[in-house]
C-alpha cells in the first residue's frame, strides 16, 4: 500500500514518547515521538501499535528491579512538562525589547540529501522525533546572551529532525538553522517542515562540505548542536563533520552533542556507525581540534535535549578566541 503524496493518514492521533516506553500523550507539549502513523517505503506503521509493546517493557523493568531506570523516564516527563508551562511566562519577558531580525539563511552544497547514510536509507529518528528542552533553550539563551551581548544570535541544530528546537530558539530572536540528512520530513512536511523548510530547516550531508550564509555572508554560530547525531557518523567522515562544526563556529560559540554508545539496528541496519565512549570521543576531539576546548555549561543529564540515562556522554565544546566567559 502505497501513501498518496501530500496525504495524511486517516484517524492520526498524536502521542509523544515516555522515553522507551510511548505512554507520555502530545497535549503536554513534548514532541518526541510526533505521528502515530509514519509512512516508510510502501506501508503504514501505526505507532500506536508500539504502545503495548512499551508497556510490557516498562513492567518487566519493574520486575526486574529496574526502578531507578523507570523512575529517571517519569521524573524527566514530569520535568519537561513543568519547564513547558514556565516558558509560557519567561519566554515573553526574554522576547521584550529584543529585535526580531529580518535574516535571509542560505545552505550551498553539492550534496543536499545524506543518501548513503543509513537513517536516510531506513528513516528512524528523522521520521518521528521533533525533541526539544526549554530548560535547555532559556538556559542557553541568558549565557550566550551575556557573553555576546549585543549581537544577533545564531544556532544551528545538525540532524534537527522536525526542527522543535531551532523554532524555540527563532522564537526568543535568534536565527535558527536545521540541518537534516534525510528528506524524509521535507517530504512528508512533517513537523516544522511545513512552514519553514528551505528558509531555516534544510536538508544536506553533514559528512561533505557545506556552508550556511546569512544575507550572503558566511554564518558564524554562537550555538550548534547535535543530540545522538554523532554516533551515526561513520569514523572516516568524522573530520569532515567536524571541520564543518569548526568552520560555522564564530569565535567563543559553542558546540554540544550528545552521544550513545550502544548499538541501533533498524530494518536490518546498523545506525551508530561510531560507539564510541565519552573518553574515546574527548580525546579524539581533543587531539585533531586544539581549538575546541572542553567546557561545563552550567547544565545536568536531563537538561540537556537528548541522552542515554545509562550511557550518558557530553561533548561540550568552546571555540577558543570568544569574549570572556560569564
Amino acid at each position: 500500500m502505497t501513501k498518496p503524496e501530500g496525504q495524511r493518514p486517516k484517524g492520526d492521533g498524536r502521542w509523544t514518547g515516555f522515553g522507551q516506553f510511548g505512554l507520555w500523550p502530545s497535549c503536554f507539549g513534548i514532541p518526541l515521538r510526533r505521528q502515530t502513523f509514519v509512512w516508510f517505503r510502501v506501508e503504514a506503521v501505526p505507532y500506536r501499535q508500539d504502545t503495548l509493546e512499551n508497556v510490557l517493557k516498562a513492567i518487566r523493568f519493574l520486575f526486574t528491579g529496574q526502578f531507578r531506570r523507570v523512575w529517571n523516564e517519569v521524573h524527566v516527563r514530569i520535568y519537561r512538562v513543568a519547564w513547558e508551562f514556565f516558558w509560557l511566562f519567561i519566554a515573553p519577558g526574554r522576547r521584550k525589547g529584543r529585535s526580531f531580525p529580518n535574516v535571509k539563511v542560505e545552505r550551498e552544497t553539492n550534496h543536499p540529501v545524506a543518501f548513503e547514510s543509513p537513517d536516510h536509507i531506513a528513516p528512524k529518528g528523522t521520521a518521528v522525533n521533533n525533541s526539544t528542552n526549554k530548560k535547555f533553550v532559556l538556559h542557553m539563551d541568558a549565557k550566550l546572551s551575556r557573553e555576546f551581548a549585543g549581537q544577533t544570535l545564531q544556532m544551528m541544530d545538525l540532524g534537527c529532525a522536525g526542527g522543535q528546537l531551532v523554532i524555540d530558539f527563532m522564537s526568543l530572536g535568534w536565527v535558527g538553522v536545521g540541518i537534516e540528512g534525510s528528506d524524509f520530513s521535507l517530504k512528508h512536511r512533517r513537523a516544522n517542515w511545513a512552514t519553514h523548510a528551505n528558509t531555516n530547516l534544510f536538508t544536506g550531508d553533514i559528512t561533505k562540505p557545506f556552508q550556511i550564509k546569512m544575507n550572503a555572508l558566511p554564518a558564524q554560530m554562537n550555538l550548534i548542536t547535535a543530540w545522538e547525531v554523532m554516533e551515526h557518523i561513520a569514523p572516516k567522515d568524522l573530520p569532515a563533520v567536524f571541520d564543518n562544526i569548526v568552520k560555522h563556529m564564530a569565535p567563543g560559540g559553542y558546540f554540544i552533542a550528545s552521544t550513545t554508545e550502544t548499538s541501533d539496528i533498524h530494518e536490518g541496519l546498523e545506525l551508530h556507525q561510531t560507539q564510541w565512549t565519552n573518553a574515546e570521543w574527548r580525546a579524539w576531539v581533543s587531539k585533531n581540534y586544539p581549538d575546541l576546548e572542553y567546557v561545563d555549561v552550567g547544565l545536568v543529564i536531563y537538561q540537556f535535549v537528548r541522552y542515554n540515562f545509562i550511557h550518558p556522554s557530553f561533548l561540550i565544546y568552546r571555540k577558543k578566541g570568544g569574549p570572556a566567559v560569564r
